[in-house]
C-alpha cells in the first residue's frame, strides 16, 4: 500500500506540470482576453470552448480513454491498439468535419471562424489521443510537458500580439490555439517515437470494437457531464444574452482552480486504481485513501475561498465585478464534482464504465430540466444551483452503487464537518469584507491543522527521504 501511495504522489507531481502550468497560464492570459475582447466576443469564445468539450468526446467516442486503459496492461499488443484507434479517430473526424462546420456557420454566420474552430477541434482531439498513448506507454513526463508547451505558446502568441499592437480579436485567439496545439503535437511525435507503433497491417476491427465497447458508456457520461457543466452556457446565451454568459464564465474561473488541482490528481488516481490488485482492494486501500483525499479536498477549497477576494481583484477586470456574487454558489458545485470524479476513476479501474454513464445521465436530465424551467424567470443564479443539484444527485448514485464492486467506509461526522464549513465560508465571503476574511483564515487554518496535519507530514517526509537518496 505504501508503494501505491508513493507511486500516486510521484505521478501526481509529474502530471502537475501538464495540468497546473496551463491553469497558471490561463490566469495570466485572462486579463488579456477580458481586456481586449468585447463581452460579446468573450462570450462567444467561451461558447467555442464549450462546443469543443461536447464535440470531441462525441466524435472520438472517448476511444483515447480506452487506449490508455488497455495500453497500461503488461500483455497488451501496443501496435495493435495504437494503430487501430488512430484509424478509427481519423475516420470519425473525416465524416464529421463538414457537418460541424455547417452547424457552426449557421450559428455565427462567419465561414472563416467556422473553419478555424473545426481545425482547432481536430488538433485538440489529436493531442488528446497522442497524450493518452504517451501515458499508456509510461511517458507521463512527456505528456505533461506537451500540455505545458501548449499553454506557454498560447500565452506567448497573445502577448506578442499585444506588444506588436495586433488586433486581438476572436480569429487571432483561435489561430493562436491552433498553432499552440500543433507545436505540442510535434513535440510528442519528436520525443516519444510513436510512429514505430503505427502499422496499417495491424489495424484490427475486433480491437476497435473492444475499445469502443469500453469507451462507449464513457461517451454517454462525457456528454451528460457536459450538460451538467456547460449546457447552462447555451441556456444563459439564449435566455439572458452573451454578455451575461461572459459574466458567468468569469465567475467560474477561480472556483475552477480546484478542478485544475483535482484534474492533476485524477489522472494519477485513475492510473492507480487500474493497477491495484485484488488483495490491495480487500485490504481497505480505498477506504483509507478516501478519508485522506476528502480532508485534502475540503482543505483546498477552504483555502481558495479565503483567497478569493484577493484573487478576484488581481485577476479579473472591473467590468466583470457582478461575477463575484456567483462564485460562492459555484464552490459547492466544484466540491461535489470532485467527489463524483473520484468515484468515477474507481469505476474505470474496475472496468465498470456502464455505471458511469447511467449516473451521469441522471444528473444531465436534472440539470437541463432546472435550467429550461427556471432560468428565464430567476436569472443566472439558476445555472449555479442546477449544477450543484445535478452533481449531488450523481454523487449519491455513485456512492451507493460503488458498493457492488468495492467497499468504501467513511465517517459521516467528518463528511458533515467539511461540507458545513465550505457552506459557511462561501456564505460569509459573498462580499468584500476584512472581518469575513479574518474568520475565513481562522476556520481554514483550524481545519487543516486538525484534519490534514498527518497527511501533510507524510508528504513532507516522503520528499525528504527522496532528497536524502539523491544526495547519497
Amino acid at each position: 500500500m505504501k508503494n501505491r501511495n508513493k507511486e500516486l504522489i510521484k505521478n501526481t507531481v509529474i502530471l502537475m506540470i501538464g495540468q497546473f502550468v496551463p491553469k497558471i497560464m490561463a490566469l495570466i492570459v485572462l486579463p488579456i482576453l477580458t481586456g481586449y475582447l468585447s463581452k460579446t466576443d468573450y462570450g462567444l469564445y467561451d461558447l467555442t470552448l464549450t462546443v469543443a468539450s461536447f464535440c470531441i468526446p462525441l466524435i472520438s467516442v472517448q476511444i483515447q480513454q480506452a487506449v490508455f486503459r488497455y495500453l497500461i496492461e503488461r500483455d497488451s499488443d501496443k501496435t495493435d491498439i495504437i494503430s487501430s484507434s488512430l484509424m478509427f479517430l481519423l475516420f470519425m473526424y473525416t465524416i464529421s468535419s463538414g457537418i460541424i462546420i455547417s452547424i457552426w456557420y449557421f450559428y455565427i454566420k462567419n465561414i472563416t471562424l467556422s473553419v478555424l474552430f473545426m481545425v482547432a477541434y481536430i488538433f485538440e482531439a489529436v493531442l488528446s489521443w497522442i497524450g493518452q498513448v504517451v501515458r499508456g506507454l509510461g511517458k507521463n513526463l512527456n505528456y505533461s510537458l506537451a500540455y505545458a508547451i501548449y499553454s506557454v505558446m498560447f500565452v506567448l502568441i497573445l502577448c506578442i500580439g499585444v506588444m506588436l499592437t495586433v488586433e486581438i480579436n476572436l480569429k487571432y485567439v483561435v489561430l493562436a490555439m491552433i498553432i499552440s496545439y500543433a507545436v505540442s503535437i510535434l513535440f510528442l511525435l519528436a520525443t516519444c517515437n510513436i510512429k514505430k507503433y503505427i502499422c496499417i497491417m495491424k489495424i484490427n476491427l475486433q480491437t476497435i470494437r473492444q475499445l469502443v465497447l469500453f469507451s462507449g458508456p464513457m461517451v454517454i457520461s462525457a456528454v451528460a457531464l457536459w450538460v451538467v457543466n456547460l449546457s447552462d452556457r447555451f441556456c444563459i446565451s439564449a435566455f439572458l444574452g452573451l454578455e451575461v454568459n461572459a459574466i458567468y464564465a468569469v465567475s467560474n474561473k477561480i472556483p475552477n482552480l480546484i478542478n485544475s488541482f483535482y484534474s492533476v490528481f485524477n489522472l494519477a488516481w485513475t492510473e492507480n486504481t487500474s493497477r491495484l490488485t485484488d488483495k490491495e482492494k480487500k485490504d481497505g486501500y480505498y477506504s483509507k485513501f478516501f478519508e485522506e483525499f476528502y480532508a485534502l479536498l475540503v482543505g483546498m477549497i477552504l483555502c481558495l475561498i479565503t483567497l478569493s477576494p484577493l484573487l478576484f481583484k488581481i485577476l479579473i477586470s472591473n467590468q466583470y465585478k457582478d461575477a463575484y456574487g456567483l462564485m460562492s454558489w459555484l464552490y459547492a458545485g466544484v466540491f461535489f464534482s470532485s467527489l463524483v470524479a473520484f468515484f468515477g476513476s474507481i469505476y474505470v479501474g474496475e472496468k465498470k464504465t456502464k455505471e458511469v454513464g447511467i449516473s451521469s445521465i441522471i444528473g444531465a436530465i436534472l440539470n437541463l430540466a432546472i435550467n429550461l424551467v427556471f432560468m428565464k424567470k430567476f436569472g443566472v443564479i439558476i445555472a449555479a444551483l442546477s449544477t450543484i443539484i445535478s452533481y449531488f444527485a450523481i454523487l449519491l448514485y455513485r456512492a451507493f452503487d460503488i458498493k457492488k464492486y468495492v467497499i468504501i467506509s467513511y465517517s459521516l461526522k467528518r463528511i458533515s464537518v467539511g461540507g458545513i464549513l465550505i457552506v459557511i465560508l462561501a456564505t460569509i465571503n459573498n462580499s468584500f469584507s476584512w472581518m469575513s476574511s479574518l474568520v475565513s483564515v481562522i476556520i481554514t487554518v483550524g481545519y487543516n491543522v486538525i484534519y490534514n496535519k498527518v497527511v501533510c507530514q507524510k508528504i513532507i517526509k516522503m520528499g525528504f527521504k527522496k532528497e536524502e537518496k539523491n544526495n547519497v
